[in-house]
């Protein structure tokens, strides 16, 4: 059975990855702060005991199982004319 990752990754998400040279082995996506008003997190990191690992069009990415359900549904966008990397986890429909 082949499961969807529970973050997506835009093109030029993707494209700007690529090109860069991961200081850790994997793309660690996260929320600190807590449940409520919690912020993302997006850096490099090892793989822990507590991590699902993921392989997103090649991009090796890791998330603490205990904040799969808050991350779920983001979308890592990469702006150009902005401040880089954006995470975002659309409203439901």
């Amino acid at each position: 059975m082949l499961i969807d990752p529970p973050v997506r990754l835009t093109e030029s998400a993707l494209d700007n990855l690529r090109l860069i040279t991961f200081p850790e082995p994997f793309l660690r996506v996260g929320m600190r702060g807590g449940t409520c008003g919690g912020t993302f997190v997006l850096g490099f990191d090892t793989k822990t005991e507590n991590d699902e690992e993921y392989l997103i069009e090649n991009i090796p990415v890791i998330i603490d199982r205990r904040e799969l359900l808050f991350v779920l549904g983001t979308e890592i966008s990469y702006e150009v004319q902005g401040n880089g990397f954006y995470l975002h986890k659309p409203p439901k429909v």
